[in-house]
């Protein structure tokens, strides 16, 4: 007959093995990469013109505007938006940052290399690279 003690062992050991297993495979996972604060918020009726999509922030819009319907949205870890009717999900996995300062300001620039997915896709998504700039209350994009 065994005791207890054995018993409680043989039922614990295999989740104290699991609980290992997963808290190991998370220390060893890779961190995400984080958005330029630069670029974090929410921009407003993204308009194309030559591959190349602008992108307001609300405050910027003119008041003979429409509202922000179209918006751009820029987290700490990812970023969402709608071109020419195409959507967008991604998750950065390499960014490139760079400034360029004049007398009338700063422009932030990226390279975002990231993971996207359009539509009704599920998975982890196709690569894809970004240029964003920013200058002022204005954000470019273009997918290269």
């Amino acid at each position: 007959m065994t005791s207890n003690t054995d018993l409680i062992r043989r039922i614990a050991a295999p989740i104290l093995a699991t609980v290992l297993a997963i808290a190991v495979g998370a220390a060893n996972a890779a961190p995400l990469k984080q958005m330029p604060i630069d670029f974090v918020g929410e921009w407003c009726n993204g308009e194309t013109f030559e591959g190349q999509t602008n992108w307001k922030l609300p405050s910027w819009l003119d008041e003979d505007e429409r509202k922000c319907t179209n918006i751009l949205s820029v987290t700490k870890y990812d970023f969402s938006m709608e071109i020419d009717k195409k959507s967008f999900y991604c998750l950065p996995v390499a960014i490139r940052l760079k400034e360029d300062t004049a007398p009338s300001g700063t422009a932030y620039l990226a390279t975002i290399s990231a993971h996207c997915t359009t539509g009704q896709e599920t998975g982890r998504g196709k690569p894809a690279t970004f240029e964003f700039q920013r200058y002022k209350g204005n954000i470019y994009i273009k997918q290269k």
